[in-house]
């Protein structure tokens, strides 16, 4: 879905944050093209069919509110003018119609909001569902905390960055665009309105040529567009660090929930109090940074904001004074003039939103090209043929090229048991993962038996959300017939057996020794053709890890297991050793205790 070539040209082979290292703001370009490419996405897809047909309503409101607006500004004339004339029955007729066009402007400004909000949930709908999924497959996710630590909080980025920009992206570029419009139909009322003109000011003769006010109003737009943009350029920055500041803030206070019982036991609140005073100062900081920036935008925005109530007024009063137009006029100028300056001035009333937006794109193109730099990682990916797990000149090494195998060759039965032991740090998990498939710093051949599915437990197990009997099951759905009972009651665990359908934090809840049962129970439940267990007993006692073991092998006969583990108990679990050592000379021997 999201290429590369999509943030870089083709011939440039480096990513963003290589071409970009150390900067907090993409260069506009870059920008521009990133947010082209994401608009792209949505809208030139099946799902966006209708979605096109709600924007050419929301099209059609804008243009009716733009219409009624021309109509608003010429009820102002006529109204000012029969206040004037002291015309009463005129004063009646004008505002009944003045509640006649106000009704139909409420309608249809809260049916254009209604039409944006919903064009603004289909379309996060399937931006949020396109990229969890890309996100997810491939491993990606695994991939870019191996390979990518520089890309912050992607749960921010999925959950918050790209309802952001379809928001903003609809509120802004569709805002642009009825601004445009109505710059074209009120730049030509104010062109009518302000016709050739010469008077005398302060005995002084001056000419005033046709479309004078239309000129001011632009140069008076043009002037305070430049002073917003120099004034506001910073926000972009600013923004963007107070986005990754305040993530990284909420990120420390998830970890200190999910490691609660470790800092507890080490007594370690003082030192995590520190590490998030620390993380919530620099959110701090950089907010305080940002507010007076936005302080110092907002003394001009509000002014300029201000002065354009007046400035139109000012300018027509002249022409006033001289009897050459009536109060009406004024108030039709007035209306025009504030809807001209109004659409010319877009940039700043709207430029930290613009800033906002900027940033938001940022962190999404550095996200999606994290994404795509991580599926240009190849792992070493095992093949299925014949009846036996092989494995031929295998080496693996470290991310940082250490070698830790070297060329190992092995082959076992389909029903064969393993028991891969030796030092830490010499490579054994590093084997399972890629067995896996999910290890890229490997070369060789890894050849699994044909129409068997897999396991791989881990020692901290994972239990996802949901009930218990969500977790025994997992990854497969939940059933009612009774082997969860069945293995609980005899691992020990039959005081579960209540809660089995309960939904309930059970990854904190639940000691590492009753994780661990836990998945020994999934691996007991999907029978596996082939089982993988990285120190997935570690937290057992050995009488509960031989126990654990019997049942594994007398409930997956006929299937391949293959463990890591240091302790000598597990000898006799499995039919071969695996010898791991840290000079990479790896030795397998034949069990002949059993």
């Amino acid at each position: 879905m999201f290429k590369t070539s999509i943030f870089k040209d083709e011939h440039d082979s480096e990513s963003l944050r290589e071409r970009f290292h150390g900067s907090d703001s993409l260069p506009l370009k870059v920008s521009v093209k990133a947010a082209a490419r994401m608009i792209k996405i949505y809208w030139t897809s099946k799902e966006s069919l209708f979605s096109w047909f709600i924007l050419a309503l929301i099209i059609g409101l804008t243009s009716g509110a733009i219409y009624l607006a021309k109509v608003f500004n010429t009820w102002y004339k006529d109204f000012w003018d029969t206040v004037q004339q002291y015309n009463l029955e005129g004063f009646k007729y004008q505002l009944m119609l003045f509640a006649i066009l106000a009704t139909i402007h409420v309608i249809v400004s809260v049916y254009n909001s209604y039409l944006r909000s919903v064009l603004a949930i289909r379309w996060r709908r399937f931006f949020t569902t396109r990229v969890m999924k890309d996100y997810l497959e491939s491993d990606t996710y695994y991939k870019m905390q191996l390979e990518d630590r520089k890309t912050e909080n992607p749960d921010q980025r999925i959950s918050e960055d790209l309802s952001s920009f379809v928001s903003y992206t609809i509120s802004l570029l569709l805002g642009t665009a009825s601004d445009l419009a109505m710059l074209g139909t009120f730049g030509v009322v104010l062109w009518d309105l302000s016709y050739a003109v010469t008077m005398d000011v302060f005995g002084y003769s001056l000419h005033l040529p046709n479309g004078y006010m239309l000129y001011l109003g632009i140069i008076y737009a043009l002037v305070g567009t430049l002073i917003t943009f120099k004034i506001g350029k910073p926000l972009v920055r600013l923004n963007f660090r107070q986005q990754r500041f305040e993530a990284d803030f909420r990120f420390s206070l998830i970890r200190v929930r999910e490691n609660a019982e470790s800092i507890s036991l080490y007594k370690g609140h003082s030192s995590e109090e520190r590490y998030l005073g620390y993380s919530f100062s620099e959110v701090v900081k950089n907010y305080i940074r940002l507010i007076k920036r936005e302080k110092r935008l907002g003394f001009f925005t509000l002014g300029y904001a201000q002065t354009a109530v007046i400035f139109p007024i000012l300018i027509a009063a002249p022409m006033y004074f001289a009897k050459i137009i009536t109060i009406g006029s004024i108030m039709q100028i007035n209306s025009a003039f504030g809807r001209v300056q109004d659409s010319l001035s877009t940039v700043i009333s709207s430029f930290s939103s613009w800033a906002n937006y900027k940033a938001v794109v940022d962190r999404l193109a550095l996200f999606f090209d994290s994404m795509d730099s991580s599926n240009e990682i190849k792992c070493l990916k095992p093949k299925f043929s014949g009846n036996s797990f092989k494995v031929d000149n295998l080496s693996l090494f470290t991310p940082k090229a250490k070698k830790l195998c070297d060329n190992l060759n092995l082959e076992l039965a389909s029903d064969s048991s393993l028991l891969i032991r030796g030092p830490s740090g010499c490579g054994k998990s590093t084997f399972i993962k890629a067995i896996a498939g999910i290890w890229p710093h490997a070369h060789g051949d890894i050849i699994l038996p044909e129409n068997k599915n897999s396991l791989f437990l881990s020692q901290r197990p994972y239990l996802p959300q949901g009930s218990l009997r969500d977790a025994i099951y997992y990854p497969d759905e939940a059933r009612n017939d009774g082997l969860a009972e069945k293995y609980l009651e005899q691992l020990s665990l039959s005081h579960l057996i209540k809660d089995l359908d309960r939904v309930d934090n059970y990854s904190s809840m639940l000691s590492l020794g009753e994780q661990q049962r836990i998945a020994i129970i999934r691996a007991l439940i999907l029978k596996p053709g082939m089982l993988f267990l990285d120190e997935a007993s570690s937290a057992l006692d050995e009488d509960l890890e031989k126990r654990a073991y019997t049942m594994i092998r007398d409930e997956l006969k006929g299937s391949l297991i293959i463990s890591v583990g240091h302790r000598s108990s597990l000898i006799n679990m499995h039919d071969y050793i695996l010898n791991a050592q840290l000079d990479m000379n790896w030795t397998i021997n034949k069990n002949n205790n059993q």
